[in-house]
């Protein structure tokens, strides 16, 4: 009887950890952080990130540079950033029009109509469903932040996933 309480207990006590652990409050980063930071490719080299090609920004305004690339998350998922960088954090947010025009549900596909056009078939992704043809490219990035200097846009499937992808993508890079 006593070994069947004491299992009882700690099977009890397992689901009670279990449980605890999946309600972890998910805290988001500021869309719009200035902290003064000067950040640059190096710095996300260093933890991980991988480019997989650096643009040309001659026709970017005020971007010292741009690039497209990948890293794993803690799960060894794979995530594509694009990453732009400027020498202050004030020339970054002067680029929110650009950077909106890329990102969520209206993104701007055609190559016709986007105002920057490097770089741009790399922001978008083809999610067929069943009976969808032609035309169904949907943006790739559906969040962004902009941290000091660097202006982050982060793929995901949903906005929400695409924010927390934005937000442990730079706490990794920040730590």
């Amino acid at each position: 009887m006593k070994i069947s309480k004491i299992k009882y207990f700690l099977i009890l006590f397992l689901i009670i950890i279990g449980c605890g652990s999946e309600n972890a409050e998910f805290i988001e980063i500021k869309q719009f952080s200035n902290n003064e930071r000067i950040l640059n490719i190096v710095n996300f080299q260093d933890k991980g990130f991988k480019v997989s090609k650096k643009y040309d920004v001659s026709k970017l305004e005020n971007a010292d540079s741009a690039f497209f690339g990948w890293m794993k998350d803690d799960l060894n998922n794979t995530y594509d950033y694009e990453l732009r960088f400027y020498d202050t954090h004030d020339n970054a947010k002067r680029s929110i029009k650009l950077i909106e025009e890329a990102i969520g549900e209206d993104a701007v596909l055609a190559s016709r109509d986007v105002t920057w056009k490097e770089g741009n078939s790399d922001r978008r992704v083809n999610r067929r469903g069943a009976g969808s043809g032609p035309g169904s490219a949907k943006a790739k990035y559906l969040h962004y932040i902009i941290y000091g200097n660097t202006v982050i846009l982060c793929e995901g499937l949903s906005t929400e996933e695409s924010k927390k992808l934005c937000t442990n993508f730079i706490n990794k890079i920040i730590q």
